[in-house]
């Protein structure tokens, strides 16, 4: 049996304007099958969109994907041009965090707020009538990577409305962690509907922490993560992972934070810095895996290390492909960077 990424036969991204991907939009090129607004969904789903794109997948054809920042995931199963209902669905666009990490986003400012509120708003007033066929027949919603759930009251309206639409539903859910404390836990009833959950922390030190993302709170992070490991030896919670993204400035915290991570009962996951959404002055000084950037090298040295083996690590594929560079280049590229 042959391997094939699982996502356009199993998942659905839904944006706040009603568009359906397969997967992250970004990461599809916003190859969108269709919108939600404007067809119904069994006409979306198995549409000649979505088939064009599965086809494509059948054929080991990735043209529709952006391969510099995803790492299709493949699994042995038998595909189709057409899918059954999606098993999981992720809402994908509520952007409200209470944080801001250095490398995730820009300011926003009041005009983007009001038209996502009324795009929210649309989602709200249709929710029901929409995507109550979807959710029954889900087995598990992903939300929130494009913000925080626990600072945006239309995530936690989103999240009441489904699990009383479907009281077996499980939740991955991507966090910075802070507010994913107890209270909140017990306040959504989410104890039961846990399913997979990832915190972004890309350090295992406060002084790093800091350094890294503004408004943040390290001390109450740290207690969180202690509660969902305790969880997770309780079987609430099926799996715990802690995000890390690699820079110049956090690189040498890797090995310390593969042992922070055994010690919760979690994966350590690395991802090499790729969304340059800053200026290309700081994406040179922040994104140490790229060849030109004059500490390079150091990485690849320290990727080598044995630590990077042990069950609980995760490398993303293009960490675990990068090479060392000349010396020569090397000694060069130091120069300029001198200059």
């Amino acid at each position: 049996m042959s391997k094939f990424c699982k996502h356009p036969f199993h998942t659905i991204q839904i944006q706040n304007t009603g568009e359906v991907y397969c997967c992250c939009c970004y990461w599809t090129n916003f190859y969108s099958f269709g919108n939600i607004f404007e067809k119904s969904f069994d006409e979306i789903w198995n549409g000649e969109k979505a088939k064009e794109f599965r086809k494509q997948f059948i054929e080991n054809n990735y043209k529709y994907c952006n391969l510099e920042v995803c790492d299709p995931y493949l699994q042995e199963f038998e595909p189709d041009y057409t899918a059954d209902y999606p098993k999981k669905v992720e809402f994908s666009y509520d952007r409200r965090c209470n944080v801001r990490c250095i490398f995730c986003r820009n300011e926003k400012n009041k005009e983007e707020e009001e038209y996502n509120r009324q795009k929210e708003k649309r989602i709200e007033e249709n929710f029901d009538r929409i995507f109550t066929p979807i959710i029954e027949k889900a087995e598990v919603v992903e939300l929130n990577s494009a913000g925080e759930l626990f600072a945006s009251k239309h995530s936690i309206e989103i999240v009441k409305k489904i699990i009383k639409i479907n009281p077996n539903i499980k939740f991955n859910i991507i966090s910075n962690g802070i507010l994913f404390n107890e209270e909140n836990i017990e306040k959504l009833d989410l104890k039961t509907h846990l399913n997979n959950i990832t915190i972004s922390i890309h350090a295992s030190t406060e002084k790093t922490y800091n350094k890294l993302v503004e408004n943040g709170n390290f001390k109450a992070l740290m207690t969180n993560i202690k509660y969902l490991s305790k969880l997770k030896k309780e079987g609430s919670l099926q799996h715990l992972q802690l995000n890390f993204v690699v820079t110049a400035i956090n690189y040498k915290e890797m090995k310390s934070f593969v042992k922070l991570a055994k010690k919760l009962n979690a994966k350590a996951f690395f991802i090499n810095y790729h969304r340059q959404i800053d200026s290309d002055e700081l994406m040179q000084k922040l994104d140490i895996s790229l060849p030109t950037h004059q500490k390079y090298n150091s990485l690849v040295k320290l990727l080598k290390h044995p630590i990077f083996k042990e069950e609980c690590c995760v490398l993303n594929d293009y960490l675990k492909e990068l090479k060392p560079n000349d010396k020569k280049l090397t000694n060069i590229l130091k120069d300029l960077f001198k200059k």
